[in-house]
């Protein structure tokens, strides 16, 4: 292997992309499942008597409209944190390829810069 495809298999290895849908599917399913989790064991572990269940889960309804500490609820909530985790991870994907992207670039015309400089 010459020294150019050696630097460019390095430079592939250290700087590869991300799949923004894979990242955005894992972040969904991984959030909504956490969201119903937290749900669900407060739902099973009950409050005492005259108690409320999740006061500070049940804040969520707060924005998150529908949202309550009911097994309704769990499912609501899943599917909005599920939207929020796909939408995260499609940005932080794509923000990621972009930003390795530039810097690549910015070090190839360093590079260049130099070696015409040197000339």
């Amino acid at each position: 292997m010459d020294k150019s495809n050696q630097d460019k298999a390095i430079l592939m290895a250290s700087f590869a992309k991300m799949d923004p849908v894979a990242l955005a599917v894992a972040l969904g399913c991984i959030s909504g499942f956490i969201i119903f989790l937290a749900t669900g064991l407060l739902l099973i572990q009950g409050a005492p008597e005259g108690q409320e269940i999740g006061p500070h889960l049940a804040l969520l309804g707060i924005y998150l409209p529908g949202y309550e500490v009911t097994w309704p609820g769990a499912v609501l909530g899943a599917f909005y944190f599920g939207l929020m985790g796909v939408i995260a991870g499609f940005v932080i994907a794509t923000l990621w390829n972009l930003t390795h992207y530039i810097y690549i670039v910015l070090t190839v015309a360093r590079a260049v810069w130099w070696k015409m400089m040197a000339d």
